[in-house]
């Protein structure tokens, strides 16, 4: 096991004004910076940054990030939610190193998606259904992994399936089975 034993810190968030959430960060006592391209080549959407080394990986609505010595994650509506994402993010590391043999590492770097790129898939109503003005609005959200593709409502109707289809793809955040 690579990491036995961590300081959890959580904090409230000072990213957003409009919504209360907590962010948690994981001080380990382990170095993990052999384990980032393993996780780099497992999880699917992953961003990695050899010259820290850093990753970066959005899980069900959370950022979560693995540097050397700390794990740490955000958009967390309570302190139990918290505890419980980073147990699952600490048991990620722990997984994917003991699976290390069967993995290659790699330390391709992905460029994020361009919010005109998301835009240009989105219906374009400006209905604000999703809670923003305008659709270029949620693009900037969707890019930035603050808003989920079902709080686009028109986008959920009958005729915009293939749409709908490139944007999961391109947004893709599944958990990894390790």
């Amino acid at each position: 096991m690579l990491i036995e034993s961590y300081r959890l810190e959580i904090t409230v968030s000072t990213h957003s004004a409009q919504h209360f959430e907590y962010e948690a960060v994981a001080y380990l006592a382990a170095d993990i910076g052999a384990v980032i391209p393993y996780l780099n080549a497992t999880l699917e959407s992953s961003l990695y940054v050899p010259d820290v080394p850093a990753l970066s990986w959005r899980y069900e609505g959370h950022k979560a990030a693995f540097w050397p010595d700390r794990v740490a994650v955000d958009g967390l509506e309570s302190r139990a939610e918290a505890e419980t994402v980073v147990r699952q993010l600490v048991d990620l590391v722990n997984e994917t190193w003991a699976r290390r043999a069967e993995l290659t590492p790699d330390t391709t770097v992905r460029q994020r998606r361009q919010p005109l790129e998301l835009y240009r898939l989105l219906p374009r109503t400006n209905c604000g259904a999703c809670g923003e003005t305008t659709c270029f609005n949620f693009a900037l959200q969707l890019a930035a992994g603050r808003a989920e593709l079902p709080a686009c409502a028109p986008l959920q109707e009958a005729g915009r399936e293939a749409a709908r289809q490139e944007l999961e793809t391109m947004l893709q955040t599944r958990w990894p089975t390790v």
